[in-house]
């Protein structure tokens, strides 16, 4: 391969020839930052989702885009105040380049990381109150360990997918369809149902589960199938009202709440372990159905790189050592 220096353009003895090759190398290296600029607009849906991510003016985005439309002699956006919309040439692009901007970018992750050395961003994807509870305290134990290392964490109840929106790692909870993600498994899901031990010395000790129809109860507004007290569907028929005294999208929240007794709780282990572990929840009935839900660390990459491997070493190890104390119902 040619290599050239630019304080070498300045020499007379360079050829036209080199001059032609330089400028080519440089044009291309242009192109393919403008054609990464494109695809993570289209991921972002805005020029300024993506100038946020980046950490770049919105207008230093546009101005590499209008870049790009300018060498490429099209219009990719039809742009409005409020969207952006691909045109036929910029879904002909996207459609092509995505896929090669994701291989060039894993590519140089695998080679620059062969050093085994623990650095650069690792951009983690996981439930808000699992990412508090368990992920927050394994990366402040990483950062403190591996100085070159950086985290981006998003807390987000959407299913995200490292594949597709640059994600190093998601973790997620539940059998997950064969999407070609590659699953580490860290730990299982049981659901529990528990309470205070000041709110059962307040209001009595369920003999049953049928007796917590006579109980106050914490739970989710909308509650999904398969989750909280939608679980005990076949076994007794819980009525909402006035049954559920407190209401919460967010398990740690109804974790809060049930500790300061305001009712029975029906929480995933993960969520009530330390609680119960310390005292401050009582187990009262474990899920009736006995199911036990995967926890896992997918990536898309084949070979993890040393950053996602010392955090999924210390995930393992952080579930291990929960798993010790035999008060909790850990994995």
């Amino acid at each position: 391969m040619l290599k050239l220096q630019p304080t070498l353009l300045n020499d007379n003895r360079i050829s036209t020839l080199d001059i032609f090759a330089y400028t080519a190398m440089m044009d291309f290296a242009r192109y393919a930052t403008h054609l990464e600029m494109f695809v993570e607009v289209c991921r972002r849906g805005s020029f300024a989702a993506t100038a946020r991510v980046r950490g770049v003016a919105a207008s230093s985005v546009v101005r590499r885009i209008d870049s790009l439309e300018a060498d490429l002699q099209t219009k990719l956006f039809v742009r409005s105040t409020r969207s952006l919309t691909l045109t036929d040439a910029g879904e002909k692009l996207l459609a092509r380049a995505r896929d090669v901007i994701d291989r060039l970018i894993d590519t140089r992750s695998e080679v620059v990381e062969f050093d085994e050395s623990p650095s650069g961003v690792l951009r983690l994807s996981c439930l808000p109150t699992f990412g508090r509870l368990h992920v927050l305290p394994v990366i402040g134990t990483l950062l403190a360990e591996w100085p070159d290392l950086s985290i981006e964490l998003d807390l987000t109840e959407r299913p995200a997918d490292p594949s597709t929106e640059r994600r190093d790692a998601a973790i997620r909870i539940g059998q997950q369809p064969d999407s070609g993600l590659i699953a580490t498994h860290i730990g299982v899901q049981r659901w529990v149902v528990c309470a205070s031990p000041a709110y059962l010395a307040r209001c009595g000790h369920p003999e049953d589960l049928e007796a917590l129809t006579k109980h106050r109860r914490i739970g989710k507004p909308r509650e999904p199938s398969g989750m909280g007290w939608s679980r005990l569907a076949n076994s007794v028929v819980l009525s909402d009202d006035p049954g559920v005294v407190f209401r919460c999208d967010e398990f740690e929240a109804q974790r809060l709440a049930a500790v300061a007794g305001v009712g029975v709780a029906m929480l995933p282990n993960w969520v009530a372990d330390a609680d119960i572990a310390a005292g401050r929840l009582q187990p009262l009935f474990d899920d009736p159905d006995e199911e036990h839900a995967p926890i896992q660390i997918l990536r898309a990459l084949p070979e993890a790189p040393p950053k996602l491997r010392v955090f999924i070493e210390g995930m393992k190890q952080s579930f291990q050592t929960a798993g010790d104390n035999p008060k909790a119902r850990q994995t």
